[in-house]
């Protein structure tokens, strides 16, 4: 995270896999949001946020910097993909 974007702005994962991002800002405090998969964590800079879930229910999930940051807050958005690869 950086101001003021998320990089990369798209994470595609599988469908039962376990995840973990690691999470790192280059300038200031942010914060990275997922509400559809109950992920709302500070990332520090120098200090990484390890976030882990379980990707179980396909979709798309959008992601935002949840603390404001300054003018261009609003533009850090980003999405999740959980890839259901073809399974009921």
């Amino acid at each position: 995270m950086k101001k003021w974007e998320i990089v990369p702005g798209r994470v595609e994962v599988q469908q039962g896999a376990r995840v973990e991002l690691v999470v790192s800002s280059t300038d200031i405090e942010h914060g990275l949001a997922v509400p559809g998969l109950g992920i709302n964590e500070p990332v520090q800079p120098e200090h990484p946020a390890v976030i882990r879930f379980l990707a179980q229910t396909p979709g798309t999930y959008p992601m935002r910097c949840s603390i404001a940051c300054g003018r261009g807050h609003d533009q850090m958005t980003g999405e999740i993909v959980i890839d259901g690869g073809g399974r009921p």
